[in-house]
């Protein structure tokens, strides 16, 4: 398995919250698709990358469990 020491997700607020999300939320738009599809998609994209990486799918499960957030948390544009 592969192994990420060092590094932390909080790291990376900054980008997911004030780029990523509003590029998955625009393209939703753009392409009248809903948000929610196209995260999705954009999940499995991710998840495929990360385990033809090495990253076990017990522990994508295993953090996709732990990421969970409750709804009025959430970005707005998860929401």
């Amino acid at each position: 398995m592969t192994t990420y020491t060092g590094h932390r997700v909080e790291d990376h607020e900054d980008f997911i919250l004030e780029q990523l999300l509003p590029l998955i939320v625009d393209h939703a738009g753009a392409s009248d698709t809903p948000t929610e599809v196209v995260a999705f998609a954009v999940l499995l994209t991710l998840a495929t990358v990360l385990q033809a990486r090495g990253l076990g799918r017990d522990v994508l499960v295993r953090a996709i469990d732990a990421a969970r957030l409750p709804t009025h948390e959430a970005p707005e544009g998860v929401q």
